[in-house]
């Protein structure tokens, strides 16, 4: 996770100092950015060989993340491909857990360029990966989010991802997972 946040920064940078972007927020938008999650949380409906067997539960703090890829249409609207996603480490099997949005997203600028407030709203998948275990198999998503653009580039945003996955490819454990994240996160998107 540490290694994909600097090699994001360092993308940032060559992407921002480059000339085909004109700073208008307009045509293509490429970015991400780092943060926390205040609360990352998933639940699951467990069963054991087609028992009943309970639900596991678990809200922790995390890494948060964002990768936004796609164009604007004018100065107030962005669609963009984004992968919105948080680690954190879980008490349950002391793993860690990768859980997160990854689908379309609408930003929405209510002001000028650098000064502006925003929201996001985004449909996809969901995805969810204990450490030592195969991934469950994706499930909706949905994401929605607000900030402020404090300065051309660089916005500070408040995003909440919801979503479901299983895991149903094992012969014997069967569970049904639904996910929710609070992320908050200083972002650079290069236009």
């Amino acid at each position: 996770m540490k290694k994909s946040a600097v090699v994001i920064l360092v993308l940032l940078i060559a992407v921002g100092s480059s000339h085909g972007f004109d700073g208008q927020r307009k045509g293509f938008v490429l970015g991400g950015g780092l943060g926390f999650s205040p609360a990352t949380h998933y639940e699951a409906d467990v069963s054991v060989l087609s028992f009943g067997v309970g639900t596991v539960e678990e809200t922790k703090v995390g890494l948060a993340l964002n990768i936004v890829i796609g164009g604007a249409f004018d100065e107030k609207n962005v669609l963009v491909y984004e992968a919105n996603v948080v680690g954190a480490q879980a008490d349950f099997g002391d793993q860690s857990i990768g859980q997160g949005f990854s689908g379309a997203t609408w930003y929405h600028y209510f002001g000028p360029v650098g000064r502006s407030v925003f929201t996001a709203v985004g449909l996809g998948f969901y995805t969810f990966k204990f450490e030592d275990f195969d991934s469950n198999d994706p499930g909706g998503g949905l994401l929605l989010g607000g900030g402020y653009e404090f300065a051309k580039h660089w916005q500070i945003g408040v995003y909440a991802t919801f979503g479901s996955s299983s895991l149903s490819d094992d012969e014997f454990v069967d569970a049904d997972f639904d996910h929710a994240n609070i992320s908050i996160m200083i972002s650079g998107i290069a236009y």
